[in-house]
């Protein structure tokens, strides 16, 4: 009896350690979020910076009485002016053509950085003539968004419509919704229907709130981040591992700052860095590349999710916009850039199309402009296709 005995008792433990072994990798953790700093040209020695406004091609960095002018990621131009800056946005033009680089100034006045020349007054470009604006936000669809002093304005094109608020404590937009914070509770606008929806959330007013470009709001307090679902119900998404204190759209992606850490939100779940050793002070700012912005006690940084080189899927886009005129099978440029293949054929290739392209930025021609993060994902792509072989 006590061999059988002992042979039960084995299999007894074997099975317990294999039923261990199965619960350890069900509880694995997520894999670190990878980001990377995106290179920025220094401007003039300005002094801090107050506020960014990013529309893809142009970033403007507004500093007390300056702003300095990037296209395609070069300083083209420092535009001198005796405001003080308070806040900065990339907003529809009025007329619905296209997009105007803005900044509110401490007074309340909203000013409009044209292409060429100085700073002009817009206020009543949008219907607000007499109105000090406190924060500009695009609402996607050619609308925008305003924070005045207790209520908000909502510009079309056509209208503007005034709701009373009482003070804001935080103000977001996008979707077509607009979203603010009072002193009980959450609420968002669908700026079509002119419906309003309260939402209740477990860990008192979020402090910071984000609308997706499909109107989808995000809601972060201090302890926790919470996304509306399909039923309008905020979700529970992320519980801080430190202190939320960040909380951006970028095209598509949600960044979030947790402690010193960076986060992003996706419909896989929440990632976040480790040992970022971010400033816990500083703000994010989303950028339609799907970069963040990090403005932090007048410093401002740029970071991409770099989880991997981009593929050839990735790179494309970018191709088909700016390099296939002249880069096709037979095309005026002499060299054929359609394809993966394309890319790998000599060393002389890669090195020409980084000098070209990256380094002395000739390439592509004018009216053609490469983002500064289209050139980030050519930089990537370059490097990740090599032959294989001995290095």
């Amino acid at each position: 009896m006590t061999p059988l005995r002992s042979a039960a008792s084995r299999a007894l433990l074997a099975l317990a350690l294999a039923l261990a072994g199965c619960a350890g990798q069900a509880a694995a953790p997520p894999q670190p979020l990878a980001v990377r700093p995106v290179a920025w040209p220094p401007s003039a020695d300005l002094g801090p910076v107050r506020a960014v406004a990013d529309d893809g091609r142009r970033v403007v960095l507004f500093h007390d009485g300056a702003a300095a002018v990037f296209v395609d990621g070069a300083l083209a131009r420092v535009e001198r002016a005796p405001h003080r800056w308070v806040g900065a946005a990339a907003l529809p033009a009025p007329d619905g053509h296209g997009t105007w680089i803005v900044g509110v100034d401490a007074e309340g006045r909203l000013l409009r950085l044209p292409g060429q020349g100085a700073f002009e007054p817009v206020s009543d470009r949008y219907g607000l003539e007499r109105a000090p604006v406190r924060a500009a936000l695009g609402l996607g669809g050619g609308g925008a968004a305003f924070a005045l002093d207790g209520e908000i304005a909502v510009a079309d094109g056509a209208t503007v419509t005034r709701y009373a608020t009482g003070p804001l404590a935080t103000f977001a937009a996008g979707g077509a919704r607009v979203a603010f914070a009072l002193g009980d509770g959450l609420r968002a606008l669908d700026v079509a229907t002119r419906a309003l929806r309260a939402y209740p959330l477990p860990d008192g007013p979020a402090p910071l709130l984000a609308v997706t470009g499909a109107g989808r709001l995000l809601a972060a307090t201090p302890a926790a981040l919470y996304e509306e679902d399909a039923a309008g119900v905020l979700r529970l998404r992320l519980r801080a591992s430190a202190a939320l204190h960040g909380l951006a759209v970028s095209g598509d992606r949600v960044w979030f700052a947790d402690g010193d850490e960076l986060g992003v939100l996706d419909g896989t779940g929440a990632r976040e860095t480790r040992g970022a050793r971010l400033p816990r002070g500083g703000k994010l700012i989303g950028s339609p590349s799907g970069d963040v912005w990090l403005l932090a006690s007048g410093a401002l940084r740029r970071f991409s999710a770099g989880d991997a080189a981009p593929a050839w899927d990735d790179i494309a886009p970018v191709v088909a916009r700016a390099c296939a005129p002249c880069h096709l099978p037979g095309g005026e440029g002499g060299v054929d850039l359609s394809s993966p293949a394309a890319w790998t054929t000599t060393t002389s290739l890669r090195e020409a199309i980084a000098r070209r392209v990256l380094e002395e930025r000739t390439m592509p021609p004018p009216g053609r402009a490469l983002s500064e993060a289209d050139r980030a994902r050519i930089r990537a792509f370059v490097g990740r296709m090599r032959p294989a072989g001995p290095p």
